[in-house]
């Protein structure tokens, strides 16, 4: 609307905003959606997958202050997944929730554009499995010298 305009009151139609009554009456709120491009599978495999890089620590490091730090960051991991589990646990609607298969076939958005499946994936899982395999052959260079 012009500047000129707002003299003249036929030019436009005033309303009222509606109250914040009518709007929590209209539509209750509803938790968004988590997730909703990746199958449960995608987690199980998130949480193998640190998993197996604290018990490849745990196999390799020994001592009380490693042990320690080990525990440290095993709670840290619980964390890590577990917040998420209680987001996801407040979802209503899970069956729109794709399965691997479908997942692997059709991709997912991300910020900068759209990936496949299995690259989301690798993206996924790349550092902690190669994490763990580099903590594994650190730990049988150090039992072997």
């Amino acid at each position: 609307m012009r500047p000129q305009e707002l003299s003249k009151s036929e030019a436009f139609e005033i309303v009222e905003a509606p109250s914040m009554r009518q709007q929590v009456e209209q539509a209750p709120a509803q938790p968004a959606p988590a997730a909703p491009d990746l199958p449960k599978a995608v987690g199980v495999m998130m949480i193998a997958a640190y998993a197996a890089l604290i018990g490849a620590f745990a196999v390799t490091i020994r001592g009380a202050h490693a042990d320690f730090a080990i525990v440290i960051g095993a709670f840290y991991v619980a964390m890590f997944f577990g917040i998420p589990a209680v987001f996801l646990g407040t979802e209503r609607d899970r069956t729109r929730r794709p399965d691997l298969v479908q997942f692997l076939d059709r991709g997912i958005d991300t910020a900068t554009g759209r990936i496949s499946g299995g690259g989301a994936l690798v993206q996924m899982l790349m550092v902690p499995v190669l994490l763990a395999f580099a903590i594994l052959a650190m730990g049988i260079t150090y039992l072997l010298v």
